[in-house]
């Protein structure tokens, strides 16, 4: 099992009136996550050869989600709000290699989804947010 992570950079736009916005600063955040090798046949009706594929444990398109849910969770991107500007992907080994960033959020996807959760059941507790706002999953 190899380890990696994703770096997702955001820039935030803040809303200063009526169509009009300013571009303020960004956050960085650091996902931890592994990848496994898996075998597939290359020519399953032919001589039998085989090769290999990266498989993660979890996808780009999932870790972007939940970091705008988790980036945007004070504001409920109104107003104010971050946007995903890059998703760079990096082996464990390259990415200790690299300089020291001003890290925002740096765990692994499970803790990022449990952040964001908490901060949910927060607002909901407080009266600051209604489950039904939520979807499903809170019904």
């Amino acid at each position: 099992m190899k380890k990696f992570v994703y770096i997702v950079n955001t820039q935030n736009l803040e809303e200063y009136g009526t169509n009009f916005h300013k571009f303020k600063g960004g956050s960085t955040y650091v996902i931890h996550a592994e990848l496994t090798k898996e075998i597939f046949e290359k020519d399953a009706y032919g001589p039998g050869e085989h090769d290999y594929y990266e498989v993660p444990s979890v996808t780009e398109a999932s870790v972007a989600a939940e970091v705008m849910k988790h980036v945007n969770r004070y504001n409920g991107l109104r107003g104010s709000f971050d946007y995903i500007t890059s998703i760079e992907k990096l082996y464990l080994e390259d990415y200790l290699r690299t300089p020291e960033e001003d890290i925002y959020f740096q765990g692994s996807f499970n803790e990022l989804i449990s952040e964001t959760y908490l901060h949910e059941q927060s607002m909901i507790a407080n009266g600051q947010l209604d489950p039904a706002e939520l979807g499903e999953s809170y019904a």
